[in-house]
């Protein structure tokens, strides 16, 4: 016979990793909503407690320090399924390509702009934080790298054009530098940045047709 605190216990389980899963999304959503009104400095691991309905010692339970709630923060965006380079490189079209892939670095850029504040402009204080500063420009190196790479791979970048060139030029016009430059300072709407993006990828990388 099943043990009746046992069959209990699995079926609190998964009631108990939801529980944690809501509270640890609720504690990063704060975190972001902190980090946007008062900026990394300002906010304190006490201020995302309170936004967050939970106590503070359950706060550094979870993450433990600021720079772990910008870690944690940076991972939910490039986490996302919908994000993810994979659906770049299982399209075979080229200019399919550049358009979802801009589209998922307009996504990216939005969600993200918080966390790239705190990164681009604390990092150089704060050495988990330069660390983390590092490890995004990475991932987004290796992500253009890898629709570059497709792109060469189905014939697609013009004469003149390797791989690591069209990596180069990938990693600039679709990095948060040029984001923040073209939407926040010069006052593009995204949708403009995404259309951009296509059009500055063809022109610069593709075969003209």
């Amino acid at each position: 016979m099943t043990d009746a605190r046992s069959s209990s216990r699995r079926y609190r389980s998964p009631e108990r990793r939801e529980r944690r899963n809501r509270t640890c999304m609720g504690i990063l959503q704060a975190a972001e909503d902190v980090f946007r009104e008062r900026g990394y400095g300002a906010a304190t691991m006490k201020a995302v407690a309170d936004r967050a309905g939970v106590s503070l010692p359950t706060v550094y339970l979870y993450f433990g320090s600021k720079p772990a709630l910008v870690r944690s923060l940076a991972d939910r965006v490039t986490g996302s399924a919908d994000l993810s380079v994979g659906r770049v490189i299982a399209e075979t079209d080229p200019v399919r390509q550049l358009e979802i892939g801009a589209a998922i670095l307009r996504n990216l850029h939005q969600r993200s702009e918080v966390v790239v504040d705190i990164l681009r402009t604390a990092a150089g204080a704060d050495p988990k934080l330069s660390r983390e500063w590092r490890r995004w420009k990475d991932r987004h190196a290796e992500a253009v790298r890898a629709v570059a790479e497709s792109l060469d791979a189905n014939g697609a970048l013009r004469n003149g054009v390797d791989p690591q060139a069209a990596t180069d030029v990938l990693y600039t016009i679709g990095g948060p530098d040029t984001f923040r430059q073209l939407v926040r300072e010069r006052g593009w709407n995204p949708s403009r940045y995404e259309k951009w993006l296509v059009e500055a990828g063809t022109s610069l990388l593709l075969r003209t047709t």
